[in-house]
């Protein structure tokens, strides 16, 4: 599976985890409960930037995602603080060959010098059973947060991010038409993203990143204040246990980060 590295889960290990795998199957059922009990609401802009495919590790694997995401934020309103620099842990854990649960713990460090806690994310991903062996895969991604007003208007909020993912010879093309949804607040709000990639060697893809935010999926904001963030990306996969994606983004209108980078370095265990 040379094009693991895309985006989500590299490398796939069969493991043996079917108790583990039992606690965290519960773990999918408190998204679905807060969505439920839970008013909608205003979202923050991104303090992460990344496309979801719809291939996932194989049942029992571990993989540990480092994010870091550097940049001088132009745009006006609240979000995630990126003058400086977000670094994000994230571990993931596939329970099933449809499903995957990972948690996010981010840190924030301005470029003022201020340090502080961004909560956690805890994201459960369904898909298709051997996502990776079909040329059009499918899924949901279902992610519920809890964060300061440092990075979002709203301490809860949601994000309910459909998978479209489809190759065709050393093309790839993954849509995320997904929707925010801060609870307590104003909301949901249209965010998606695309991604195009070209593979153009071995072990390295090549690929541009398009992230939107359009505003109230009942009222789209205008050109000027919607956000939208283009990137330029790179992705190499230097062994069976280690890959590295990296990119560089501009924005393209006022209420967009003036300029932003990325590096997620990938290891399976």
């Amino acid at each position: 599976m040379t094009e693991r590295m895309q985006n989500r889960t590299f490398f796939c290990r069969r493991a043996s985890g079917r108790r583990r795998a039992g606690a965290w199957r519960r773990l999918a059922l408190l998204p679905l409960l807060l969505v439920l009990l839970a008013p909608s609401a205003r979202a923050g802009v991104y303090d992460e930037f990344q496309v979801y495919d719809g291939r996932i590790g194989e049942p029992g694997g571990f993989d540990y995602d480092q994010h870091i995401v550097f940049g001088r934020r132009g745009r006006s309103g609240e979000g995630a603080p990126r003058n400086g620099v977000l670094v994000m842990p994230e571990v993931g854990y596939a329970t099933t060959t449809w499903h995957e649960v990972a948690v996010f713990l981010p840190v924030a460090r301005e470029f003022s010098g201020d340090i502080f806690g961004g909560g956690f994310k805890l994201r459960n991903t369904f898909v298709m059973p051997k996502a990776q062996e079909r040329p059009i895969a499918a899924g949901i991604d279902i992610e519920i947060r809890h964060q300061s007003t440092r990075f979002s208007e709203a301490n809860w909020a949601l994000t309910v991010r459909p998978i479209i993912d489809l190759r065709t010879g050393p093309w790839r093309l993954i849509l995320n038409p997904s929707l925010e949804i801060p609870l307590g607040r104003d909301g949901p709000y249209f965010t998606p993203a695309v991604r195009g990639v070209r593979q153009v060697a071995e072990n390295v893809w090549l690929g541009l990143e398009h992230y939107m935010d359009f505003g109230r999926v009942d009222h789209w904001e205008t050109t000027r204040r919607q956000a939208h963030q283009l990137f330029v990306t790179a992705d190499v996969k230097v062994s069976e246990r280690f890959a590295v994606h990296a990119g560089l983004g501009h924005g393209l209108t006022h209420n967009s980060d003036r300029w932003a980078g990325k590096l997620i370095l990938r290891v399976d265990f």
